[in-house]
């Protein structure tokens, strides 16, 4: 009975973690006040949200609209030419689905208080934020989930803290939350949890969960279809039972695929119509680079290195090979999709992706890396000393990451050009120190086109 109380008195820990994390992002939010200063619907968010006013106010997928809005027109919409010569949204249509039901309630309270209703004031703005916090929190439930499958909950508890305020995580819900990455780290998270249940039971209901989370995992990122590496390996140690695995569950991959497609049908729908092409390549004349991939840089460099702007994840590597005891079944499909994932994201022709606070592209796969950061902390608390040490340094890594989050937003940490120079000449400071514009470098984004990708350290 005892043991049972303190379980029960335990359980609050990471639920508790997560109201306090939902809170601080919600408060957080609330004092930037993105969508009030219409700061949100900017730059890939004007391109993910478009079919939103597109399909619900204009009714015109084909954005003839655009070419005659009206002149005090608060919002943006970029498009592209097709071969064809129709107008085209670079991005896929992933997150508009996610975002249906928010903007319906934005556009409902758009219209009956007498706000502009054209889909780009703020109420519209305001529902993407209320959106990524609502998949923010549902992706750290599902973490939670996952984690507690392993470990206790106080090792939970710290695991979730750390993912999301030492790791740019948490910059991608308050300061820029219409972008992807929160929606892909829910999905990857809770794709990854669900496939552990099939591989534990495999019933239908979870074979049409993984086909829907499948299905808009690859419609808001193609690359990420990588995700499908954990059905097809957790649980297997040997080729037979891979190929034992394909050949039971035949009718169940079939049926799942077709699922799948269902959810990608309306975005070559799209295509064919705009375009006359089922599958386009919306990028044009970007693309990955993969004889040339800039791993290194996108690790370790200045301007943008994932260990260098969120040094917690380099920790967190150091506990994959605990994986195997603690996480049986899971450690071979988890390192090659991390390292599939490293490979192919810094494989783009730009490998910094534009303007970005950190890696930002990592953060998809910040539920899979949970599993070894929770592992190295299990095992780092059977010492004192070392856990004293680790929580000394867990805290300097939250402290860096929140600090550099402010001179990111003020522009001190620079959103593309940082230098070694610059990194160690604004370290710790708020202000600009002298000379800072000699510091920093700006990458050549014509040649990286191209794939001319060297990087100087100057």
């Amino acid at each position: 009975m005892e043991r049972e109380f303190k379980n029960i008195k335990m359980i609050k820990w990471s639920k508790w973690t997560i109201l306090l994390l939902a809170v601080i992002a919600v408060w957080y939010g609330k004092n930037l006040d993105t969508w009030g200063r219409n700061r949100i619907i900017q730059n890939d968010v004007i391109s993910y949200y478009a079919y939103l006013p597109a399909t619900f106010i204009f009714h015109d997928l084909s954005f003839s609209f655009a070419y005659n809005l009206p002149e005090d027109f608060e919002g943006t919409i970029w498009l592209q030419t097709a071969p064809n010569g129709k107008p085209y949204l670079k991005m896929t249509m992933g997150l508009a689905i996610l975002w249906i039901p928010f903007f319906l309630l934005a556009h409902l309270y758009a219209g009956v208080s007498g706000i502009e209703a054209l889909g780009y004031s703020w109420p519209y703005s305001l529902s993407i934020f209320i959106a990524t916090i609502f998949y923010f929190i549902v992706g750290l439930h599902f973490l939670r989930k996952l984690l507690l499958r392993y470990f206790s909950e106080a090792v939970s508890a710290v695991t979730l803290l750390i993912i999301v305020m030492a790791t740019n995580m948490l910059y991608y819900v308050i300061s820029e939350p219409g972008m992807s990455h929160i929606y892909n780290f829910t999905l990857i998270t809770t794709f990854l949890y669900y496939t552990i249940k099939w591989t534990e039971n495999p019933k239908n209901n979870y074979i049409i969960i993984l086909a829907v989370l499948a299905g808009i995992i690859v419609l808001i990122r193609p690359v990420n279809v990588f995700i499908l590496i954990f059905p097809a390996f957790i649980g297997v140690s040997s080729l037979k039972e891979f190929l034992n695995r394909l050949s039971s569950n035949r009718k169940s991959i079939l049926f799942a695929g077709v699922v799948a497609l269902l959810i990608v049908i309306p975005q070559l729908i799209y295509w064919k119509i705009q375009t006359g092409h089922w599958i386009f390549n919306s990028y044009g004349e970007e693309g990955f680079f993969f004889s040339n991939p800039q791993i290194i840089n996108g690790l370790f460099s200045y301007r943008k290195g994932w260990f260098v702007y969120t040094p917690v994840m380099f920790i967190a590597f150091l506990g994959v090979p605990l994986l195997y005891k603690k996480v049986p079944g899971t450690i071979f499909p988890i390192i090659l999709f991390i390292s599939l994932n490293i490979y192919v994201v810094f494989s783009w022709w730009c490998w910094w992706y534009g303007g970005s606070f950190g890696a930002r592209p990592m953060i998809d796969m910040y539920g899979v890396m949970a599993l070894p950061l929770a592992a190295l902390i299990n095992a780092i608390r059977q010492n004192k000393f070392v856990m004293m040490f680790s929580i000394l340094l867990l805290i300097g890594f939250i402290w860096l990451n929140q600090f550099q989050m402010s001179q990111y937003r003020t522009s001190l940490l620079h959103w593309d050009s940082m230098t070694k120079e610059a990194y160690f000449g604004i370290f710790g400071k708020k202000q600009r120190p002298e000379g800072y514009n000699q510091m920093i470098q700006a990458p050549d984004y014509e040649k990286a086109l191209k794939g001319e990708n060297e990087y100087s350290k100057k």
